[in-house]
């Protein structure tokens, strides 16, 4: 008894924990589903055709179009990367006449394109836009400013159906980037590169894709929280939440508890059983003390954890075409 009573001393006197920063490989639903039956999809230049673009090394500050071809071409492979769709085929020749706005596709022209490409569904690349525009960014830290030139692309696309005479959603996205006032790109180059945005914006919004997501969590301190550490390093979430567990059975009540219940509910994250991760945490959330400095660190990922699991039941409906393997 005297042996145990100097290790438990010994644990509280080194429990000192720290929080540690865990980032992974997440599988995040699409915005749009569709039905297992959609194997192949087809993605057509519907941009207008540009009839000329500035000379190398010019920029043209203002309004301007992404090249339809190189733009279609990117969204192709993109979506083929992802390996969502059984198969996905393009047609890049424009179906715009040159210089003329976008015209929405009918339900005849609709039905003669998922013909002829073998299509269960049309991707109607309509429009890329880019706006360029001179902007100072300042930071702070540093006291100074940046001219940078701010790029903001908008991609917008349509889903057509052989079935339906209009479209069955209108996709749209924007996102900008800066680039150094010292090594701005042409015309060209900035409307290929304008392309590529575009297809990985959209592409985020119809397949699943993976990011990159941050969870934190307590390490150091006694030894069950260091090894349990070495567990995580290892993707061993059932021996990690061993060692938290017999942590916090073996105290009734303190700071070193609520870490330990806080880490299980993490493992059964990790493990993709949400119910028993929401448990733990509300047994973490009962050992909080008021005004504590990990107050904020839970509700966060109180927050997150709710994210997560209903993405998930999205998720699973999108990837039901492969038996929920992912």
């Amino acid at each position: 008894m005297k042996k145990y009573m100097m290790w438990a001393l010994a644990c509280v006197l080194s429990s000192c924990t720290s929080v540690r920063i865990l980032s992974f490989e997440e599988l995040a639903p699409a915005k749009y589903n569709f039905p297992a039956d959609v194997r192949t999809v087809a993605v057509v230049n519907n941009m207008p055709e540009l009839s000329s673009t500035s000379e190398k090394g010019v920029l043209t500050l203002g309004e301007l179009n992404a090249d339809g071809k190189t733009a279609a071409e990117a969204l192709a492979t993109s979506l083929a990367d992802s390996r969502y769709f059984y198969q996905v085929v393009i047609c890049d020749s424009a179906l715009c006449a040159k210089d003329k706005v976008h015209a929405a596709l009918s339900q005849e022209e609709v039905k003669k394109l998922s013909s002829d490409l073998g299509a269960d569904l049309i991707f109607s690349l309509d429009r890329v836009m880019i706006h360029t525009a001179k902007e100072d960014v300042f930071y702070p830290e540093w006291a100074m400013v940046w001219q940078a030139v701010k790029v903001k692309v908008t991609p917008v696309l349509s889903i057509y159906a052989p079935f339906r005479e209009k479209p069955l959603h209108v996709v749209a996205a924007t996102d900008s980037v800066y680039w150094d006032m010292s090594n701005l790109p042409s015309d060209k180059q900035l409307m290929a590169e304008s392309g590529q945005m575009a297809a990985s914006m959209l592409t985020s919004q119809l397949v699943p894709c993976w990011k990159t997501v941050e969870r934190s969590y307590f390490g150091g301190g006694c030894v069950e929280m260091r090894d349990a550490e070495v567990c995580v390093g290892e993707n061993d979430w059932k021996g990690a939440r061993e060692l938290w567990t017999g942590l916090y059975k073996r105290y009734k009540k303190g700071g070193l508890k609520m870490k330990a219940a806080y880490n299980v509910a993490l493992s059964y994250e990790m493990e993709g059983d949400f119910d028993k991760a929401e448990e733990w945490l509300d047994k973490a959330k009962s050992l909080l003390k008021s005004g504590s400095d990990d107050v904020r660190m839970l509700a966060l990922y109180e927050k997150q954890l709710k994210a997560r699991k209903e993405t998930t039941l999205k998720l699973n409906i999108q990837m039901s075409r492969f038996g929920n393997k992912f």
